[in-house]
């Protein structure tokens, strides 16, 4: 039985497509489903070059993924469901992972395409990856054209 859904979250379009299917899926399993957001943040993928220089500039990706965490608690709470949001550093699908864990998560909800193209293309769909090293079940949300 779902009762713990977890929805990964980069604010992208297709992020907030998951989101609002996540919100809806909830809404669907009544009193007792809980909503988890998460969004993390893989420090280790940033060339040195775009790093953070000097170390007390803004944490650009804290911040990207802040708002992300943010956009997704809104467009929940305004359907009435309470969420927990979690923001996490390392790996981006073994930090999601972890926060599955954590929370007990029954199904985890992500978008088919993140903000972060260049990755994609050097290392693979992060949500692909996500499928192949879970047993949890994964829905895939697409963004309408």
């Amino acid at each position: 039985m779902i009762r713990t859904l977890l929805v990964a979250s980069d604010g992208s379009d297709e992020a907030m497509a998951a989101v609002r299917k996540s919100v809806e899926l909830t809404l669907s399993l009544g009193a007792g489903a809980e909503l988890h957001v998460v969004s993390a943040i893989d420090y280790a993928g940033i060339p040195s070059v775009l790093a953070k220089q000097p170390p007390e500039a803004p944490d650009l990706l804290a911040e990207q993924a802040q708002e992300a965490l943010q956009l997704a608690a809104a467009a929940a709470f305004a359907s009435g469901i309470e969420v927990r949001t979690h923001l996490v550093t390392g790996e981006v699908v073994q930090a999601i992972l972890t926060c599955a864990a954590e929370v007990g998560a029954d199904i985890l909800i992500a978008g088919f395409r993140g903000r972060n193209r260049i990755v994609r293309l050097v290392m693979g769909s992060a949500v692909g990856t996500l499928v192949r090293s879970t047993t949890i079940p994964v829905l895939v949300v697409r963004e309408p054209e």
